[in-house]
């Protein structure tokens, strides 16, 4: 078969793939060609055969892909190969570069098998890695491609036992393996909710190290679930899968959710306590051991470990088995199993996905209730069940009230009645708040987490966060003895504020909605952490909101007020470095808090001050990237370090050190942005660093500066295209465009300088109307009027210069280096009319005088805002400026 041919019957076959099972063969009689048909399903047959735990499907187990010990791929040198199956090899291997000493997990995929629906699962599964950041899951460090073409992604090494083994080596009870096996839960939910389902969850995939962490591993089968319609849904494609531990509708070949999961999840579990499987181990065939899962229910977890325990006992004569039997499970005692566990792990194995937990959360809690002796919602909530939990939670208490109970029959009796009723209506409360708790805190922090980062997002955004805090406002007033949803409303009101007006990755620029939602958070986070002087993550919530409400503060103009939050932060994070020397991840958190402080100094004028803290940022940040390179918030946090001491140069007429600073702060975006160019944030800090090098370059070099603000609008323009209602974003290219049109008019290219003007005022137009908008638009707008006044335009300058005049007037607004520019700008459009030859010597007067006036009111609203704030050398080199311009004025008209 020729490679044409061959393509063509790959295709059909990737289609044939992800058309339900029962629809197939109605898709295969649809292919006209019979030899093609046929090859297609002789490759559908063999395909349904093939497992996971089969290595020899995908690898031999020697050949020349085996990498020997000392082969270097990319910076890492091969030690051993530790596992082989699925869709790759794994290999131990350690840095060769001798930067530092750590060793590693290599995946490497099989010549012969890289076809391109193997090579998309490997990618998928090197994409999936690179968006986790969990204690549960194996973290990605690196990927790439070998010099022969083959992917290959580098990934922490877990040195550990499977969890069944590390149990039966460390004799763990039955509570202290649920214990344990719902922090591996913890982990499988991590991943539902960054929309991923794992698909291949078995023992051999959760590793647990000598220090007792679970580590869950392998997600070369997982897949990202679908988007629209039904939400959860996603369809197997490829059927690679451990059949033992493999669902029902993925045995079959049907669609799968995140109650797939929680199957592969239960048939662990019941391994865990039973020391077997549910049914056994597999068939020679997929389809034969389909048809045992899907005709037989597993038994009981109790009936299983009671019939081993009578099978060892009735053949004592076997001490090879016994010891065999021990070496695989340790405890066999199925009381312990009766009534609650039985119902948990039988609900998890349930056949139908829609009568299983309906999320790992759920699962886990269940768990959680059995072990605190509380109903299950895996078993009848009948009252005599509620009353014997309550017995076995407080034995002693009860054993002594029964006393008193028997000699107050009769009135207990009657009191009993009325309290059973109003703890039934109690527990229909209870349920019905955790019911709408936990449908804002999905929508809250799952569903707006899993898109914040997406272009175009903002709106529905918007809309999570209101319908979230909407449900969370309704439980306010039952928050005051609840710690927990009390840190969630807290936490409700700060993601509110981040879409109002966060000015990170997007948002709709409310800035004083903003304020009003961060306050709200700071005043709970503070009492929480009142009642917890101790507690380091109540505290770096306190810090952390000081900074988002500082933020906000300065947007609306509030410098100083703004400044003594960043203050505050900053203060509270240095203690905590002085309490807990040895945490990293506190002091880095301090690094960045000194940025947020410089920024806040900077902006009232303190260049000095500013400086001194971004390079303290700076030095700690450094090292904390020297320490974890492959982390990207670390190189997120060293851009922001870079890129504030390249504008604190600046402001110090520090030109070359400006540029310098400039270069790596471009460098480290550039990174970024190629190893996620949909990100919107790392997109936006590229376009920072070309906006102020345009900034930079200004001085002297106009056109090398127009190449950089090309680049920014370039960026501005995408990104404003994608998410049309981020006010960021468009804010990001009305000032891009102002920053053209200004050096179009110094170099005297009227024409263009017009056109952005406008195109500027339009984008400032549709920003919310708040003030700052309002007068960037009038700025913008009178740069357009003095454009105008170069070209001749007479009467379209003149109705320009008195609307915007009127505008100015209207706006209440502490004064600001922006209102200050548009005054500016209308000075220089009177100014461009005087020498027009097209008017009398009476005009020329006049507008000579007007564009005086004009001078005058930016010099006062510059020297009011002076007296706020510290001036810089670029603001005394505007000051100077205005006052020749005024000079000029006063000469022309003969004072």
């Amino acid at each position: 078969m020729n490679s044409a041919r061959w393509k063509e019957v790959e295709a059909l076959f990737e289609q044939a793939l992800e058309v339900p099972t029962a629809e197939r063969p109605q898709f295969l009689q649809s292919i006209g060609d019979d030899e093609l048909r046929a090859e297609v399903e002789a490759l559908l047959h063999a395909h349904g055969e093939a497992f996971l735990d089969e290595p020899d499907r995908f690898f031999s187990t020697e050949g020349p892909d085996s990498l020997p010990p000392g082969e270097i791929i990319d910076r890492y040198r091969i030690i051993r190969e530790i596992g082989r199956g699925g869709m790759g090899a794994v290999f131990l291997a350690e840095r060769a570069d001798e930067q530092y000493q750590k060793q590693v997990a290599i995946k490497l995929i099989k010549r012969g098998t890289d076809t391109d629906s193997v090579l998309r699962h490997f990618r998928n599964e090197r994409q999936i890695l690179a968006g986790f950041d969990h204690p549960n899951i194996a973290r990605l460090f690196d990927g790439g491609t070998t010099e022969s073409g083959l992917p290959y992604f580098v990934m922490e090494y877990v040195e550990g036992l499977p969890i069944d083994e590390y149990c039966n080596a460390h004799a763990l009870s039955v509570i202290e393996r649920l214990k344990l096996f719902r922090e591996v839960c913890a982990a499988v939910s991590y991943a539902h909710r960054h929309l991923v389902i794992h698909r291949d969850i078995k023992r051999s995939n959760i590793l647990i190290t000598t220090d007792g962490v679970p580590k869950l591993l392998d997600f070369g089968i997982a897949k990202i679930l679908q988007q629209g319609g039904d939400l959860l849904a996603t369809m197997t494609g490829l059927r690679p899968m451990t059949p033992e531990y493999a669902s029902p509708e993925q045995l079959q070949g049907q669609p799968m959710t995140t109650a797939s999961d929680v199957y592969s999840l239960g048939v662990v579990l019941y391994e865990l306590l039973t020391g077997q499987l549910p049914y056994g181990s597999t068939t020679s065939r997929a389809n034969d051991f389909a048809r045992v899962v899907n005709e037989t229910q597993p038994k009981k977890p109790s009936t299983a470990v009671a019939e081993k325990r009578d099978s060892r006992i009735g053949n004592r004569e076997s001490a090879e088995s016994s010891a065999q039997s021990d070496s695989r499970f340790t405890v066999l005692d199925s009381r312990s199993l009766r009534g609650d566990l039985d119902n948990i792990v039988l609900m998890a194995l349930r056949k139908e996905p829609e009568r299983r937990y309906q999320s790992v959360e759920q699962f886990s809690e269940d768990i959680r209730r059995h072990l605190e002796a509380r109903p299950i919602f895996a078993r009848k909530d009948t009252a005599g069940y509620r009353a014997g939990k309550f017995v076995r939670r407080n034995k002693i208490a009860l054993a002594a009230a029964a006393l008193i109970f028997l000699s107050l029959l009769g009135g207990i009796i009657a009191t009993t009645l009325q309290a059973y009723r109003t703890r039934q209506q109690k527990a229909l409360a209870e349920r019905r708040f955790n019911d709408v708790r936990k449908l804002a805190h999905a929508v809250l922090f799952d569903y707006h987490d899993a898109i914040k980062e997406l272009p175009g997002s903002t709106k529905v955004r918007e809309q999570l966060v209101r319908d979230a805090l909407t449900y969370l406002d309704s439980l306010a007033g039952e928050a005051h003895d609840d710690p927990a949803l009390q840190r969630e409303l807290a936490q409700a009101y700060t993601k509110v504020g981040d879409v109002r007006g966060g000015r990170q990755t997007g948002d709709l620029g409310d800035d004083a909605g903003a304020l009003d939602s961060y306050m709200k958070s700071l005043r709970i986070f503070e009492v929480l952490a009142a009642a917890n002087p101790t507690d380091v993550e109540a505290l770096r919530d306190v810090a952390i909101t000081h900074q988002k409400v500082g933020r906000s503060l300065q947007r609306l103009s509030k410098v100083q007020e703004g400044l003594e939050h960043f203050q505050k932060s900053r203060a509270l994070y240095y203690d905590m470095t002085q309490e807990h020397p040895g945490r990293e991840d506190i002091r880095f958190a301090f690094g960045n808090s000194c940025n947020n402080l410089a920024g806040a100094l900077e902006e009232r004028g303190d260049v000095a001050g500013a400086l001194e803290q971004y390079r303290t940022a700076l030095a700690i940040t450094e090292q904390t990237v020297r320490n974890h390179p492959e982390v990207q918030l670390y190189r997120r946090v060293l851009w922001v370090c870079h890129d504030g001491v390249a504008g604190a140069l600046f402001s110090q007429e520090d030109i070359a050190g400006a540029l310098a600073a400039n270069e790596k702060a471009l460098s480290l975006a550039e990174a970024l942005m190629k190893e996620d160019p949909v990100n919107t944030d790392y997109r936006r800090t590229l376009f920072v660093s070309y906006l102020k090098g345009g900034n930079f370059r200004d001085r002297s070099d106009k056109r090398a500066a127009l190449e950089d603000f090309g680049r920014a609008l370039k960026l501005a323009e995408e990104s404003a295209a994608a998410d049309p209602a981020n006010a960021l974003t468009r804010e990001d290219l009305a000032e891009t465009q102002k920053r053209m049109a200004d050096v179009g008019a110094t170099l005297d290219d009227n024409a263009q300088a017009l056109s952005q003007f406008r195109n500027a005022a339009d984008n400032y137009a549709k920003l919310p109307a708040d003030a700052n908008s309002r007068i960037n638009n009038a700025l913008c707008r009178a740069g357009a009027a003095c454009m105008q006044a170069r070209l001749g335009q007479i009467a379209p300058t003149l109705d320009e210069c008195r609307n915007v005049l009127a505008v100015l007037q209207e706006i209440q607004t502490p004064a600001s280096r922006d209102l200050a520019q548009a005054y500016e700008y209308l000075g220089y459009a009177h100014k461009a009319l005087a020498v027009s030859p097209k008017i009398s010597a009476k005009e020329k007067s006049e507008h000579t005088s007007t564009a005086r006036d004009m001078f005058r009111q930016a010099l006062k609203v510059l020297n009011d805002w002076r007296s706020q704030h510290t001036f810089n050398p670029n603001d005394e080199r505007y000051l100077k400026i205005l006052t020749a311009e005024i000079a000029k004025c006063d000469t022309a008209l003969g004072r």
